[in-house]
């Protein structure tokens, strides 16, 4: 082989050695690409990294969706462990939007459903201050997830299964046979008493079809009397507030007090009456006025009638006095 004949063999071996390298970056730069699509990172564009530091994760892994008020701004790109104790754990944070976040606001680890999956909820800060390019920002876990309250439900359930259980061996022993009874005999005896009984009811509801439809009847027409009759019924409820309102207005205090010392006035002009004390004590408890009374009421009767038949005897009497 010439010498021609061996360079023109390097040059082809060289070209084709470049060829396979182009190739070979070609395809990791389709690969990187590819994973950070796949990833959820864009590639060209806006990047924007912070940090947070936990104590608890809540089930946070890479690739984590950034969420502002619902819209995904951005990845969790790492997570790593800082120190073991106390255990505190480094998340790395990309937002890939251009947005002024606050020196204060969190980063707020929350569960988006029962099978485990999670979210990071980006909650805006109020500092005037805001944050830049690699800062460590305030994070944690968030409450309210759907998953809470489950270790409870979970307690009670397990309550719950073991009543069924306890019912379960109840009737478990209620079914055994025995010496002297059978469970499932007197379970049946119990289901054919159970439809001799409904065959009873559907019996007399056959028998009285006639009034049971009666009945209905009349109790349809007493709610519609009762809708027709609904405003008067409304006005006479009004009518009874107005006057409750009225009587709890009125100085009710006064006319109750008013009216014990009238019955207290009054109990002590019988205890009067009772002991004899006046005119009417004495007329009601002394036979002797009462007596007196009636003697001369008699002898005004006497003069009356002596004066109706004898009437000129008095009034000569007084024509002579008035003569003198």
């Amino acid at each position: 082989m010439s010498n021609k004949e061996k360079k023109q063999q390097y040059a082809n071996n060289t070209a084709r050695n470049i060829k396979v390298a182009i190739f070979a970056i070609i395809a990791l730069a389709i690969l990187y690409v590819g994973i950070k699509f796949l990833k959820g990172i864009k590639i060209f564009g806006h990047k924007q990294y912070y940090y947070g530091v936990f104590e608890d994760i809540g089930g946070l892994h890479e690739s984590t969706n950034l969420l502002l008020n619902g819209y995904p701004i951005g990845k969790v790109t790492n997570i790593s462990l800082l120190s073991s104790n106390p255990i505190r754990i480094c998340a790395e944070f990309l937002v890939t939007e251009k947005l002024d976040i606050p020196s204060d606001s969190k980063f707020l680890v929350a569960q988006t459903d029962v099978l485990g999956g999670v979210a990071v909820n980006v909650v805006l800060g109020s500092s005037p201050q805001m944050a830049k390019h690699g800062d460590t920002l305030a994070c944690g876990l968030q409450g309210g997830g759907l998953t809470d309250g489950l270790d409870d439900l979970k307690g009670q359930l397990q309550s719950v299964l073991a009543s069924v259980d306890t019912i379960g061996l109840s009737l478990r022993e209620t079914f055994r046979p025995s010496d002297d009874q059978n469970g499932a005999l007197m379970l049946k005896s119990t289901l054919v008493n159970l439809e001799a009984s409904t065959q009873h009811l559907n019996s007399l509801l056959a028998n009285n079809e006639a009034k049971v439809s009666n009945a209905v009847g009349k109790l349809n027409e007493l709610v519609t009397t009762l809708n027709d009759a609904g405003p008067k019924i409304n006005t006479i409820i009004q009518n009874f507030d107005n006057i409750s309102d009225s009587i709890a207005k009125s100085n009710v205090n006064t006319l109750i007090n008013d009216a014990q010392q009238t019955i207290t006035h009054l109990n002590d002009i019988t205890d009067k009456i009772e002991k004899g004390n006046g005119t009417v004590g004495q007329l009601m408890n002394n036979d002797s006025l009462y007596r007196n009374i009636n003697s001369t009421v008699e002898q005004l009767n006497t003069l009356l009638k002596d004066f109706q038949a004898h009437p000129s005897r008095y009034i000569s009497l007084f024509g002579r006095k008035k003569d003198k």
